[in-house]
Parts: structure tokens; sequence; C-alpha cells
């Protein structure tokens, strides 16, 4: 089965790269109301067609907020998040032409000023919600330094013109595998790196269990450590839609980590430190649960020992 599996994802990579090279020439020529149209659409139709997507943030929903929610209330919930989402991606293709006046345009840092714009290293945190890929673009038109941390795609070619769309604006991206010495590197000049961390890490690649919208959840531990052995510290930046295709990005919220002390136990001051900043992911979450990304299986994995009649079902 596996062989048959791997057969069928390289027969359909070139397809899956046509499509998306016919994106990056269609999408940027649309008005801005047209393609806000066009995703709505799109997520909505996502939303009653697509049974696993909707089964697993369903059941996301049912985990986080149980009864406190109506079944109505999490579908609402729900289908805007799939409109969020399928904008969000739209967008890296829309901003790409433009892009200058159309980012100044349709989005706007809150604050304007403080720690986020000032030539001083940060490690920057920010989640599945709102328009995350548009914080980066943006940063680097405004002159901040600043690396992506992210994950490698499966497709090669589209991985290639997808960093090409993100860098587009002096953004870096670093490849998640082995990413460390680089970014110790960056933050003696004084750069930033970005770490979008809702997503589930195994322990094998560096994980640990914290808890995460009141989940046992297995999270990168890499941005903690990093922010303690370096003093470095860590600033929030979360995008929210504001209506009218535009976005407000918040980057006010900081944490600075403990003073580095080798007697200590690391372990555990890295455990405080990420269960800290997981709590500010949760808690923007909550306030705007309408712009995650319930359709990822975010509890996939049990925690040892653990019940797992209490995590979600999923297909």
């Amino acid at each position: 089965m596996s062989r048959l599996q791997d057969i069928r994802r390289a027969a359909r990579r070139p397809i899956e790269t046509f499509f998306f090279r016919l994106a990056t020439v269609i999408i940027p020529l649309l008005p801005r109301t047209f393609m806000m149209g066009v995703t709505w659409i799109a997520g909505t139709s996502t939303f009653y067609f697509a049974k696993r997507e909707r089964t697993t943030g369903m059941a996301n929903l049912d985990v986080v907020f149980g009864d406190t929610k109506t079944d109505a209330e999490k579908r609402k919930i729900l289908k805007s998040s799939l409109i969020s989402f399928t904008r969000t991606m739209s967008d890296i293709f829309w901003f790409s032409m433009n892009t200058e006046k159309r980012a100044k345009k349709y989005q706007r840092f809150i604050p304007a000023e403080g720690p986020y714009f000032e030539e001083q290293a940060h490690i920057i945190i920010t989640a599945h919600t709102g328009n995350w890929e548009l914080i980066g673009l943006e940063s680097g038109l405004l002159g901040i330094d600043v690396a992506s941390v992210a994950a490698v795609t499966k497709n090669a070619a589209i991985d290639k013109l997808l960093n090409t769309l993100r860098q587009r604006t002096g953004q870096s991206i670093i490849p998640r595998e082995g990413a460390m010495r680089t970014l110790i590197a960056r933050f003696r000049k004084k750069g930033k790196a970005a770490f979008v961390l809702d997503q589930n890490t195994s322990e094998s690649e560096g994980g640990i269990w914290i808890n995460f919208l009141g989940m046992p959840t297995p999270v990168s531990s890499a941005p903690a450590h990093l922010a303690y052995r370096t003093g470095t510290d860590i600033i929030f930046a979360f995008s929210q839609p504001i209506g009218g295709g535009k976005y407000e990005a918040y980057t006010g919220q900081v944490i600075t980590p403990p003073v580095y002390d080798k007697t200590r136990n690391q372990d555990k001051i890295v455990k405080e430190l990420t269960q800290q900043i997981v709590d500010v992911i949760s808690k923007q979450i909550r306030s705007h649960p309408e712009s995650w990304l319930w359709s990822y299986k975010h509890w996939k994995q049990v925690a040892p020992g653990d019940d797992p009649a209490r995590y979600p079902k999923y297909d």
C-alpha cells in the first residue's frame, strides 16, 4: 500500500504544480472584491461538501468548547474558519502583484511602533489564525529582518515556488530541519525568527507535552529553548480580518525568558516557557475562533498514559 501511495503522489505532483503556477497567474489579476467572493464560495463549499474537513473541525470544536457552544454556533465557526483559511491561501498569490501598494492598503500593524519594529533580535510567535502569511510579507516591506521557520512541502517544485512568493519582500525562509544553528547566528546579528506554533510536533522531533486549549498536545520546544539559551525576547504577532478584505496585525505582547542558568533544571524551564507561549496562542484562538484552522488534526496523538476516549475521533 505504501508503494502504491508513493506512485500516486508522484503522479499527482505535476498536476499540483500546474495548478499552482496557474494560480500565480490568475489570482493576482482578480479585483479584491471578486477574490473575496470566490474564496467565500470556495470555503463555504468545503464546509458543505468536504466531509473529512467538516468532521475533523467539528470534532475539534466539540473537544475545546463542549456544551458551552451549540452545534449551530460550532458549525458557524467552522464555516468561517474554512473561508478564512481559503482566503489566506489565495492571498499568497493575490499579494504577489503590486505587493507594496496592496499590503499597505489591506493590512496595518497595531501598534505601528514598538519592540517588533526595533532592530533587535526577537523570536516571533504566530499561529494558523487570520492571515499569518501576510505578517511576514509586510514585515519585509517595512525593512524588518525576519526569517520564518517553515516545514518543507512534499512537492519540491511547489515548495520552491511558494518560498519565492514568501521571500519577494525580503523575508527569509529557513527549513525547519537543522534550523537551530542558523537562528542563533541570526540573533547575533539582531535578526528576528518567526515560528508558527500550533501544530503537532512529535517527541522524536523535539515536541514536548503541554496543555493546548485544554488538551495534552506535543508542541515544539525550539522557540522556548532558543529564547532561554540566548536571552531573546518572545513577541507575538496575530493578523485578524476586520472586513472588506483588510487585516490588522497585533504585535504588542512580549515574554522575556528567565536568565540562563546551567545549574537549574533546563527541561522544566523550557516546558514552563513553552506553556506560557501556548497559553497566549490559546487565548487568541478562544477570542477569535472563527479565524483559526479547526480542520487540522490537532490532537491525533494521545499523551502517554492518557485516556484515548477524551480525544477527538477523526476519520
